[in-house]
C-alpha cells in the first residue's frame, strides 16, 4: 500500500495507453493512485488501484479487449448504468466508443444517446492532488419527448 505524505503535492498525468487490446484506453494517475479508463467501450472504468499495485476492480479475461456487437458484456469494473435495473433497458450493449475530453482538473466521458432508451450517460473523473482522492460525477440526461424516473 502507498504511504501519503500529508500535504504532499501530487502532479496529474493523464497518458494514452493500450490496455489489454483496448487500443483507446487513458491512464489517469496522480503518483499515489491510478486508473484506466477505456473510451472503446461505454463509460468504464476498468482497473484502480495505488499506483504500481493491483486492480481492485473485477475484469473478466474472456470480455478483456472486446468491442462492437449487439451482445451486452460484463466487462467488469466501475459501470454506470439504469435502475430502476429492467430488461431490455439496463442492459444495452456498452460495445461502443465515448467521447473523451481533458479539462482543467478532469476528464469527461460522454456517451452517445442509447438508441434504445434516449439517454446519455456521462461521467467526470477528478483525481486529487492532495490525496488518494478520486472524485467521481454521474450522469444521466434525457432526450425522450416524455418524463422517466431513472437513477444512475
Amino acid at each position: 500500500m502507498a504511504s501519503i505524505k500529508r500535504g504532499s503535492q501530487f502532479t496529474v498525468h493523464v497518458t494514452k495507453v493500450d490496455y489489454k487490446g483496448w487500443q483507446n484506453s487513458y491512464r489517469l494517475s496522480n503518483d499515489c493512485v491510478e486508473l484506466i479508463k477505456i473510451t472503446d467501450i461505454r463509460p468504464h472504468i476498468i482497473c484502480i488501484g495505488f499506483s504500481g499495485d493491483k486492480n481492485e476492480f473485477k475484469e473478466y479475461p474472456e470480455q478483456v479487449g472486446k468491442t462492437g456487437g449487439d451482445e451486452w458484456r460484463i466487462y467488469g469494473g466501475h459501470r454506470l448504468w439504469l435502475a430502476p435495473e429492467n430488461m431490455p433497458r439496463s442492459y444495452s450493449p456498452d460495445n461502443s466508443p465515448v467521447d473523451f475530453k481533458k479539462h482543467p482538473g478532469l476528464v469527461r466521458l460522454i456517451q452517445p444517446v442509447e438508441a434504445s432508451t434516449g439517454i446519455q450517460l456521462k461521467i467526470d473523473i477528478a483525481l486529487d492532488t492532495e490525496s488518494a482522492d478520486v472524485p467521481v460525477t454521474r450522469r444521466l440526461r434525457n432526450f425522450n419527448l416524455w418524463s422517466m424516473t431513472l437513477t444512475p
